[in-house]
Parts: structure tokens; sequence; C-alpha cells
């Protein structure tokens, strides 16, 4: 009778144990959607693109164009808001954060990017429920950024960047992209709409630009002011048309494109007059 018991309480157990672990994992976010997966490939690929290549201005071009934020969209399956225009606005902030915590308070880089990681969480936790839905903050917000990213474009200075590219083997680099990357989607629901912007390939990149965060704090007024016309036209387009999401993000990505490369290659040409040879990392200690 003893062990028809233990044998019965065993039958119950694992199934009511499976139910609540998976509960778990998905109240934790550890359950990933097929866009959840096809963005941890596509943020991984181009985390791993960054980290070999030498020039600091391309790493930095790759944390700006808006792949990731793209699939993400997708993945979230909102419509284009003010929280995705604030969210680009937070993404600047996030970078001088982790300028200044690395070159200005000597803070180890790890540290530096967990302190503007948990900033942007942070700060889009408590806006997230708190950020009005109607369209004039949305386009409002669009306006801000893009008057602030031609101020900053206008008035920051230039100058030749760090050349450096990772030592490490792919197969050691991609492998750690890929965990850091899917450890950042975890928090992805968390954030609502201010997920298409959160710092998954900026996180990627200020490590690999450690040596030349300058030259990703300069690229991103590019992507406010090309960014907020892309968020404006998938808004309209999506709510007035009702087009599929793909449609939506290909349109999105024709205006942004014809924005931000006219753009980027002014700033090419505003680092090169500014003359100088651009350094070489510090050799380790």
């Amino acid at each position: 009778m003893a062990n028809r018991g233990q044998k019965r309480v065993k039958k119950d157990f694992f199934p009511v144990f499976a139910t609540f672990e998976l509960k778990m994992l998905e109240s934790l976010n550890f359950h990933f959607a097929f866009y959840d997966w096809l963005l941890v490939i596509i943020v991984s690929a181009l985390g791993t693109i960054s980290a070999y290549l030498k020039d600091p201005q391309l790493k930095a071009v790759t944390a700006t164009i808006p792949i990731p934020c793209g699939f993400a969209y997708i993945a979230v399956g909102l419509p284009m808001g003010a929280s995705n225009a604030i969210s680009g606005f937070m993404c600047l902030l996030y970078v001088h954060i982790v300028r200044i915590l690395h070159y200005k308070a000597k803070v180890p880089i790890v540290l530096s990017i967990i302190a503007g990681l948990a900033f942007f969480v942070c700060l889009g936790t408590f806006l997230m429920p708190r950020v009005p839905d109607s369209e004039a903050f949305f386009i409002g917000v669009c306006i801000f950024d893009c008057i602030l990213g031609i101020i900053l474009f206008q008035t920051q200075t230039y100058k030749p960047g760090v050349r450096y590219k990772t030592p490490l083997p792919v197969y050691i680099k991609a492998p750690a992209i890929a965990f850091v990357v899917s450890g950042l989607m975890l928090i992805k629901n968390w954030m609502g709409g201010f997920c298409t912007s959160f710092p998954m390939m900026n996180s990627i990149v200020s490590y690999e630009s450690r040596h030349s965060l300058g030259d990703q704090c300069r690229q991103l007024p590019l992507f406010l002011i090309a960014a907020p016309f892309m968020f404006v036209e998938m808004h309209f387009i999506e709510t007035r048309l009702g087009w599929n999401h793909w449609i939506v993000l290909l349109c999105g990505y024709v205006l942004f494109a014809a924005i931000y490369w006219p753009l980027n290659q002014e700033l090419k040409r505003r680092v090169r007059a500014a003359g100088g040879v651009e350094l070489q990392p510090p050799s380790p200690k």
C-alpha cells in the first residue's frame, strides 16, 4: 500500500512540477517565440561582425542601423508609438552614461555597460505605463528627437577614433555574444514598446568600441534624425492602411536609409576633415 501511495504521489507530482516550472519560466520571459529567436540570431550576427571590424565608425554604424529595432518591432507586435521615439533618446543617454563612467569615472567597461542598461530598464519600466497614447504626443516626441539630433550633429566635435578588433577567434566570440544577447532578450517583454530601441546592439558595440566610445556617441544623432521619420511613416501606414508588419517595416527601412546614408557620408567627411591619425589601442598590461 505504501509503495502504491508513493507511486501515486510521484505520478501526480511530476506533471504539476513541470507545469509550475513552465509557468515560472514564462513569467521570467525564458520562453522565446519564433521572432525572439530570429532577433537573437540577427543581433548576434551583427554583434559578431562589429567585433571584427577595425574601423570604430563602422562599429558604431552597426549599432545604429535599425535591423534589430525592426525585428524587435515584429517580435513585440505593437504599433510604432511614443515609447519607440522616447527609447531612441534613451539610447543616446545610454551611450553617454557608458562613456562618462568608463572614461571619466574610470569604471570598468563591463560595469559601465551594466549601469547603462540598468538605467535604460529602470527608466523604461517607469515610463511604460505613463506614456500617453495620443498621436499628438508621439509626433511631438519625434520632432524633439529630430531637432536634438540635428543640434548634436552640428555642434559635436569630430576626430578620428581608435582602430581595434577582437583578437578572439570567431568560434569563441560568436557564442559569447549570442549568450549575452539571449540574456538581454529575457527582459524584452518587460519593456513593451521601449524594447524596439533597447540597446542590445549598443551594449555589444560599447564593449567592442571600448577604446573609442566617442565614435558611438557621435553616431547616435544620425539615428535620432532619421529614426523619427521612419517611426512616423510606419505608424501611419500600419494604423491607416493596415498593411502587413513586414511591408510596414520594409517601407520604414527604405525611408531610414534614404536619410541616414547621406548623413553618414557627411559624418565620415567631417571626421576626415578633423585630421590626425587614428590611434591604436593601448597594449594590455
